[in-house]
């Protein structure tokens, strides 16, 4: 019963409906916490419950400053934007990002955050500028062919994440708490 349209509730404007960006992208489990304890359920379903509300109200209003987003910063030209989970995750109730965008957050760089050491390193040149740059996944290059492409890619949906480790699309993360 979830409304979609391509472009709802985007964050960048695209929103064909002229609709603003609302940050609260997730709702699924508002209720759980209004009701109290279920007749006949355990505490510690009770206290599974709020964490799953918790988890919830961070996804909707954890502060994100981004910056140096590959198809994000330079396409919009902005050092910075404050953002929530929701501003790439912003389909309603489902976390894929309602337009087709891909973007480079640095999970295929070979010296990021991530621990991608397990991952093939793949070394690129641009036949123009002799600029090099090391990933681990070339991303949407690979279709386009453009450099600034590289290491562009879509982002994973969120739907049903706590059910299918690892994480992130190259499988760096092994677990919810690594």
């Amino acid at each position: 019963m979830q409304d979609f349209f391509i472009g709802s509730n985007d964050p960048l404007g695209g929103n064909p409906r002229g609709e603003p960006f609302s940050p609260k992208v997730s709702s699924l489990f508002d209720g759980w916490m209004q009701h109290g304890q279920h007749p006949g359920e355990q505490n510690g379903a009770k206290r599974a419950r709020a964490s799953i509300v918790r988890g919830q109200a961070l996804f909707n209003s954890k502060p994100i400053s981004m910056t140096g987003v590959a198809g994000l910063n330079g396409e919009l030209h902005v050092a910075s934007i404050a953002g929530t989970c929701g501003t790439c995750h912003d389909t309603p109730n489902a976390g894929n990002h309602s337009i087709a965008v891909a973007l480079n957050i640095g999970i295929a760089d070979r010296d990021g955050a991530l621990d991608v050491s397990f991952l093939p390193r793949i070394t690129l040149e641009d036949k123009a500028t002799h600029e090099i740059k090391v990933t681990t996944d070339p991303g949407r290059a690979l279709i386009s062919g453009l450099w600034k492409d590289v290491g562009k890619v879509k982002g994973p949906v969120l739907r049903g994440l706590a059910a299918r480790a690892p994480y992130f699309h190259n499988g760096s993360v092994g677990t919810q708490t690594s």
